[in-house]
């Protein structure tokens, strides 16, 4: 085998160092191609706010077809917890539900207060 001098071992590692700019440069450009909303509202399904209740339960709101669905997303499952008419689309100017959130984000009661108010809110 033939020792490798120094001009081999510089090439090599500008080689590498190429590709490697070549291959982060090809990941955030995919990852901000992927990422983008359309403002024109040409996508029918859109992902409007997600909020973590714990390591893996969430709350989604989607807009599909003119309309919010609230999904409750874990691990065994995704149940629609309600929907109502877009409000951005329908002019409405409802104020937002706030949590009160306890100290602890796995705790099932944030979840329940969460629906309770929403539910007293589209009752007004």
């Amino acid at each position: 085998m033939a020792d490798i001098g120094w001009n081999e071992w510089l090439s090599m590692m500008a080689s590498l160092a190429v590709v490697l700019v070549l291959l982060a440069a090809t990941l955030f450009g995919l990852k901000k191609m992927g990422m983008t909303n359309a403002a024109d509202g040409s996508k029918k399904l859109q992902v409007r706010e997600v909020h973590n209740l714990g390591p893996r339960q969430k709350l989604i709101i989607v807009k599909i077809n003119n309309e919010e669905v609230l999904l409750g997303v874990t691990p065994q499952a995704i149940n629609r917890l309600g929907n109502w008419p877009d409000q951005q689309s329908a002019g409405d100017t409802e104020s937002a539900v706030v949590v009160e959130a306890d100290s602890k984000s796995d705790n099932p009661s944030v979840f329940q207060k969460l629906i309770k108010q929403m539910t007293d809110s589209k009752e007004k």
